[in-house]
């Protein structure tokens, strides 16, 4: 696979369950993880999307005012294109990006691509969808056992730091 070629399912522009605020979700094809009653397991084959080139990507997901979400399929399989994707993100907008994977943090810390493309994004939501752990509306996770990781802030302190939604709790407690 050409690092100047993602393979892409989807694009879901302005969306907000992929992350704080409004995103546009760039939906990965592709998964070596295939967790039990998955609801995107028609990304799980590589070739279930549509090859698109990484500049070609970047203006479809930076056009609008929105941030950016890594999600799938598992984004980690396609971790040296994102990574081009990702710099050029952050070297060219002020976007944040969000990245969703089946592999835990602790996972990703011990495979130099996986931790290259982590470097570059800001939150992780992490760990497998488990349906034993489901629960109906729960923020930005599939499940219980996954954690949202603030990633600037864990690499930092060499410990998963969870993510907090400090505006929106100071939101609620006026």
């Amino acid at each position: 696979m050409s690092n100047n070629v993602l393979y892409v399912a989807d694009i879901i522009e302005s969306t907000i369950v992929d992350g704080i605020g409004f995103r546009t979700s760039l939906y990965l094809s592709g998964c070596d993880i295939c967790c039990e009653g998955c609801h995107n397991k028609k990304f799980w084959d590589i070739y279930s999307g549509h090859p698109m080139k990484i500049d070609e990507v970047f203006e479809k997901i930076t056009v609008s005012f929105t941030n950016v979400t890594f999600i799938g399929g598992e984004p980690m399989l396609q971790a040296e294109s994102l990574v081009v994707l990702a710099e050029k993100i952050k070297n060219n907008t002020n976007k944040d990006i969000w990245i969703y994977s089946g592999h835990t943090y602790e996972e990703i810390l011990n495979n130099k691509l996986y931790l290259n493309l982590l470097k570059h994004c800001d939150v992780l939501v992490d760990g497998k969808y488990d349906e034993k752990f489901f629960q109906n509306n729960i923020r930005f996770k599939g499940s219980t056992n996954q954690r949202i990781i603030d990633i600037n802030k864990s690499l930092e302190k060499n410990k998963v730091v969870l993510w907090s939604d400090e505006e929106d709790s100071l939101c609620y407690n006026h």
